[in-house]
């Protein structure tokens, strides 16, 4: 059982699981496939993941709906959501990660919170530690994304996170014991089906070690 410290109060913002908390639309989950750039933890910091999991549901009851561990993952850039998405739009959004160069880093987060959300509210780890680099990953594949012809869907508000649950409660913001790290050696492009529990794992691109 992981051991929790100080409690704040809830985060009032709400969230698109794009990384934006200012966001509302889930449409994923409403009968349209989705497409977009990810952060996929490894074995290490998933396993974490279902651990707060576990440890939440322990506290918190039935009401809490989580997340598979096969869609664990943090939202670096959503590209689109669709009926059906275009052969064209992955290609192009694979031609965009191509051309990214940038290095290794790691992702920090130190608590869970509640992004409010409709028609569920979402319960998400979230923090500052590598927020920065990150954001820099996020403008640079809107840049790209743009030069292939798509829109720029840069986000000025990005935070990171990780959706661990949907549920209509709020979970005041809670301080972790131990921060979950997240190593980002590589962005992969997801493609969510409708009707499929898991994401298919389009492509990856691996970042560079730091020399």
């Amino acid at each position: 059982m992981l051991r929790w410290v100080v409690m704040h109060e809830q985060n009032t913002q709400s969230s698109f699981d794009f990384a934006s908390p200012r966001m509302t639309r889930q449409s994923s989950r409403f009968g349209k496939e989705t497409l977009f750039f990810a952060i996929v933890p490894d074995a290490e910091a998933r396993e974490a993941c279902l651990e707060i999991q576990r440890d939440l549901r322990a506290s918190h009851g039935p009401s809490l709906s989580p997340q598979p561990p096969e869609r664990l993952h943090v939202s670096l850039y959503g590209i689109h959501s669709a009926t059906r998405i275009s052969d064209e739009l992955i290609f192009a959004a694979c031609r965009a990660a191509s051309a990214i160069e940038t290095c290794r880093f790691d992702l920090s987060f130190d608590e869970v919170t509640t992004f409010r959300t409709a028609p569920r509210n979402a319960i998400v780890l979230s923090g500052n530690g590598g927020r920065e680099l990150l954001r820099q990953l996020h403008v640079r594949i809107g840049i790209e994304m743009h030069s292939n012809g798509c829109g720029a869907g840069v986000n000025t508000d990005f935070q990171p996170h990780a959706t661990l649950f949907y549920t209509n409660e709020i979970i005041s913001r809670t301080r972790l014991a131990a921060p979950v790290i997240v190593p980002v050696r590589e962005f992969v492009l997801l493609h969510k089906r409708v009707g499929e529990v898991g994401y298919d794992h389009v492509a990856r691109w691996p970042l560079q070690n730091r020399g």
